[in-house]
């Protein structure tokens, strides 16, 4: 899980290795979880074509972390 909020700056690039890399874990089986994007991460990732894990940000670390548990 990544907590975007504490993500000063993300650009395009960054986006397509956060895509790149949560294809990879899904593969293995692991959901790469993002919460609370503000700002400009948020401005990007509904820019950049960001894939549909990418695209689904919980508000808050807490339901992160409850999607996780209960893989919702």
């Amino acid at each position: 899980m990544i907590d975007a909020e504490t993500v000063p700056f993300i650009d395009v690039s960054a986006v397509r290795m956060l895509d790149q890399l949560a294809g990879e874990l899904k593969v293995r089986g692991v959901r790469l979880l993002l919460a609370r994007d503000v700002g400009q991460v948020r401005d990007v990732l509904s820019t950049a074509d960001a894939g549909a894990e990418l695209r689904h940000v919980h508000p808050t670390v807490r339901e992160a972390v409850e999607a996780a548990r209960t893989g919702t």
